[in-house]
Order: structure tokens, then sequence, then C-alpha cells
């Protein structure tokens, strides 16, 4: 599942009813300059990486070519 958000004009983000269920009403954002990491604030350190490397995995197979 892919979202694609835009700020408004007071630079805030709507986050669809899908991913506040799934993160739940008090999160923590860890960025950097190109990406960043959206998780519970509660989660585990050991759960958020193991999600990221599922994410990872998956932007990999994106860009992938399949093959016949």
């Amino acid at each position: 599942m892919e979202f694609e958000l835009k700020t408004g004009k007071q630079g805030h983000i709507y986050l669809p009813k899908r991913i506040r269920a799934i993160l739940g009403e008090k999160i923590k954002i860890l960025p950097n300059d190109t990406a960043g990491v959206i998780f519970p604030a509660d989660a585990k350190t050991e759960q958020v990486i193991a999600s990221v490397e599922a994410i990872l995995l998956i932007l990999k197979l994106k860009d992938k070519p399949i093959e016949a």
C-alpha cells in the first residue's frame, strides 16, 4: 500500500484513516534528507527495524524488471 500526501497551507498533513488505524494516535517520525520513518510512539525498536526492512524489500522489488 502506498499513499501520496500533500501538505496543506499551514504545513499540516492529513493521514488517511487506514494509516491512523495502523499507527494509532501517537506517532514518532524519524526523518533524514531524503526519507523518513513514521511509527507508533510505543513501538519497539526491533519491530520498527523489521518493518523498515520489509518496506526496503518492497522498494527494491518495485524497480526490478519482471523476467518472463
